[in-house]
């Protein structure tokens, strides 16, 4: 119990920023040990950072004291918040005609198109004139009519989105993302279709929709039921049952890791951060990160929790940001 005590005290000078190297050190030693230290140490990095927003109950002398260093620190950790970025949303108005990328044929050319372009480091929330809802991430583009005046209620994305599609049995709702056409009548899903991704994932909250690649019969769509995930990847399309919160937790100001690529992991956090992460791909091939984060952290703060279970260095040099490999 002493020496749990002696390793939840160097966790928490750790994320208050006042643990000395050798302390650092000896925190990422135990983590490493086994599965279930990394997991205390994520659980226990959870609730401290829920003390940032509510007041934890005073169970007992332990987590009055845990409760106590917080708002002690709390001075220090408010560096660490970035400033609140506007974001820079794109729109655009014109004419149907103008556009490259396709839209059904029965479209009349009057119609008017809008494009919402999300900038790294941000996100929004657009209501389309039907009554959908669409949530969109960092670096997406959400192409869509002024007005729905057609049979087929149709929009593009580029990026990822959450739609909370109103329900309307005689007009379909239908988004292009990439190679494939997703169509509902009303439910909530989310779509991931980034152009620098190698897949597009798209999973089922609510509801009913069928997939297929796009110019292809309707009749070989595939359906998906609420908590499946359909992955399209090297032409092949390939449902699984998957957690929701996974695909959705971006929307929660919050961002959780499993098993992911470095390579993945990166990307993310550029987009999320607007940051420009430099890094020698050789030797990162078969690495991965696990952790959840509530997206209140500074990339700094990301990075340093990362340090701690991947055997990596980072530095800030002319506005990037340089990761490397370490050997211990």
């Amino acid at each position: 119990m002493k020496e749990l005590n002696d390793i939840e005290n160097l966790i928490i000078k750790s994320l208050d920023k006042t643990a000395s190297e050798a302390e650092l050190k000896v925190l990422k030693e135990w983590i490493n040990q086994s599965e279930s230290n990394k997991r205390h140490y994520f659980q226990f990095k959870d609730v401290w950072d829920s003390t940032k927003e509510v007041s934890m109950p005073k169970v007992d002398s332990a987590w009055r004291d845990f409760k106590r260093q917080t708002q002690t620190t709390r001075s220090i950790t408010k560096w660490g918040k970035e400033l609140i970025k506007i974001a820079a949303i794109a729109i655009t108005v014109a004419i149907a005609s103008y556009f490259v990328f396709q839209l059904p044929d029965n479209i009349e050319e009057s119609t008017a198109f809008a494009k919402v372009v999300v900038p790294n480091g941000s996100k929004t929330t657009v209501h389309l004139a039907d009554g959908t809802i669409v949530r969109l991430n960092a670096g997406s583009e959400l192409i869509y009519p002024t007005q729905f005046n057609k049979e087929l209620r149709t929009v593009e994305l580029r990026g990822e989105g959450y739609f909370e599609v109103q329900h309307n049995a005689e007009h379909p709702f239908q988004v292009t993302a990439g190679e494939i056409e997703v169509r509902v009548l009303g439910t909530e899903f989310n779509v991931m279709a980034y152009p620098d991704a190698d897949r597009i994932e798209t999973t089922l909250v609510e509801g009913s929709i069928s997939l297929n690649k796009r110019g292809t019969s309707a009749t070989k769509a595939i359906i998906l039921k609420p908590g499946e995930k359909a992955i399209y990847k090297e032409g092949e399309l390939n449902v699984n049952d998957t957690d929701i919160t996974l695909a959705t937790n971006w929307m929660q100001k919050g961002f959780h890791f499993k098993s992911t690529p470095f390579k993945e992991m990166v990307v993310r956090l550029e987009r999320w951060y607007d940051v420009d992460i430099v890094y020698n791909p050789v030797g990162f091939e078969d690495l991965t990160f696990t952790g959840k984060f509530r997206n209140n952290e500074t990339i700094w703060q990301v990075l340093d929790v990362i340090k701690m279970t991947t055997p990596i260095n980072y530095k800030a040099k002319d506005g990037k940001i340089y990761i490397n490999l370490i050997n211990e």
